[in-house]
């Protein structure tokens, strides 16, 4: 369709293959309409016929039927006929071609962004051709002439930033029950799929090594933390540094056994804007054939240009990663990011964080051990978990150019009690302490005791410089021991469950 549109011997922008792969999606899929209805209704096609096929999808959508080729067709049929033969408007083979356009829905946000700049672009010549006009009538004072051009340009402005619906969804019980049972799991109780999430900690707390097991375990498709995994694809945005990235691949794969070249892992190994190019890591992706079933964003401070204590920057971020990422391919989206300065058990920055996301995992690490503690903050789609106990662990790279010997640290996950006791001593012999080892110590020589004399036994050996960074590291002290099985207080007396070190 090259129809002229603008009375001034020019065609108008449009993407016919979009608007078909727009359509093609919604056929593969009807679940994707939310998606695509953030951004066009009907009027954004150019082809006449992609409209009223858009309409019908949407109208089918909207009484809770099935749109598929049959569903449509027959709705169109019924409505749009040819005046002299009597024939559909619609062909039944056209909606065929078009429900066979696309290879998969996971694309359709993308082909709708196009679709909708080439609406913008029409309004816009449209607005400036009616311009034209009105600045050639010289029948009209000056400003009121320039006031109609203003207005008619801000018009289309508003038309390119508002919502392209207004459409609030109304769900009866049933429907909502059958959302709520439909919960996806990336890792089955700890990362939902279609998510964005975060896990934060302090300097020196492992954040990538943990980031980096999560992404090869969804990968390879083995259970992370003793839970099912979703297999697939893996984006690592690593803006702190890619080319370090990959001996803590390879180490990884050396832990286990492994071949590294069966991870369907791809690395961005540069700090990108996401606020402003999140839309150039999708480009290179669907470049590549990937969709991806996890993204991670190692980290916040290198992808973020706004003010971090600023709400709103933060919420504005926070969507982009949600519309960019998680919505285009309902794939999971992990974000680093370091505590709060004075707070650790939050993530740093506005608290517009936590009320943006959907889940959110905090990890911890007594100093100077090889030892992790990973806590659930909020899941917002389910229960959280006790908090997991991760050791790095050296492994042998081999030898470099001078033939020094050449090692990286792993992560694994310690899932049982004795695993992580085995793990305690082992530091212990290693020359190194912390506030687990501390409390572990501190529960026999209190065991039968009250519950304060052991706290204020732990506030005197931990070290801690403050009352309120003694208060925190005795609470995951505490929560550790208590969750791994070491200690139990019972109305306020000191139980200690298993023998000590």
């Amino acid at each position: 369709m090259t129809a002229d549109e603008t009375g001034q011997g020019r065609a108008l922008p449009w993407s016919n293959e979009s608007e078909q792969s727009v359509l093609g999606s919604l056929l593969q899929d009807n679940s994707a309409l939310p998606v695509v209805a953030e951004l066009i209704t009907a009027a954004a096609f150019f082809d006449h016929i992609h409209r009223l096929v858009f309409g019908a999808i949407e109208a089918l959508l909207s009484e809770n039927k099935p749109a598929d080729t049959i569903t449509v067709f027959e709705r169109l049929a019924s409505q749009h006929t040819e005046p002299e033969t009597g024939e559909p408007v619609v062909p039944l083979a056209y909606l065929h071609a078009l429900s066979v356009s696309v290879p998969s829905a996971s694309n359709a946000r993308r082909y709708a962004e196009i679709v909708a700049d080439k609406s913008s672009e029409r309004d816009l010549i449209r607005c400036l051709d009616e311009a034209a006009v009105i600045g050639r009538d010289s029948g009209a004072p000056f400003a009121d002439r320039m006031e109609r051009i203003t207005a008619a340009l801000q018009h289309v402005e508003q038309l390119r930033k508002a919502p392209s619906t207004k459409r609030v969804p109304l769900m009866p019980l049933d429907s909502l029950r059958q959302a709520a049972e439909g919960v996806q799991w990336l890792v089955k109780r700890v990362v939902p799929s279609d998510s964005v999430g975060m896990l934060f900690g302090g300097s020196g707390t492992f954040k990538t090594y943990l980031a980096l097991d999560l992404a090869m375990h969804v990968c390879h498709g083995l259970p992370w933390m003793g839970r099912k995994t979703k297999q697939g694809a893996v984006i690592y945005i690593a803006a702190e540094g890619g080319s370090g990235l990959w001996s803590r691949v390879l180490a990884w794969h050396r832990a286990r056994g492994l071949d590294w070249k069966k991870a369907p892992l791809y690395v961005v190994p540069v700090a990108v804007d996401l606020n402003t190019d999140a839309w150039r890591v999708v480009d290179a992706a669907q470049m590549a054939g990937v969709t991806p079933a996890l993204v991670v964003v190692d980290t916040l401070s290198q992808t973020y240009s706004g003010e971090e204590n600023s709400a709103n920057e933060m919420a504005g971020y926070l969507r982009v990663l949600g519309t960019r990422f998680r919505a285009l391919w309902r794939c999971s989206v992990a974000l680093l990011h370091h505590s709060g300065h004075a707070a650790t058990e939050r993530p740093r920055g506005s608290s517009a964080i936590r009320a943006n996301i959907d889940w959110l995992l905090g990890l911890h690490r007594d100093e100077n051990e090889m030892l992790a503690t990973l806590s659930c903050i909020k899941q917002k789609d389910g229960e959280q978990f006790q908090d997991a106990t991760f050791q790095l662990c050296a492994v042998s790279l081999g030898v470099d150019a001078d033939g020094d010997p050449l090692t990286q640290l792993a992560a694994r996950h310690l899932s049982r009690a004795e695993e992580v006791g085995q793990a305690m001593e082992s530091e212990g012999k290693a020359g190194r302490g912390g506030n687990n080892r501390l409390i572990l110590s501190l529960v026999q020589a209190h065991n039968g005791q009250p519950e304060s004399a052991l706290r204020k036994s732990f506030y005197e050996d931990c070290g801690a410089d403050t009352a309120d960074s003694r208060r925190q590291a005795y609470h995951r002290a505490k929560s550790w021991a208590t969750k791994a099985g070491f200690l139990e207080v019972a109305e306020g007396t000191v139980i200690a469950t298993k023998a000590g070190f």
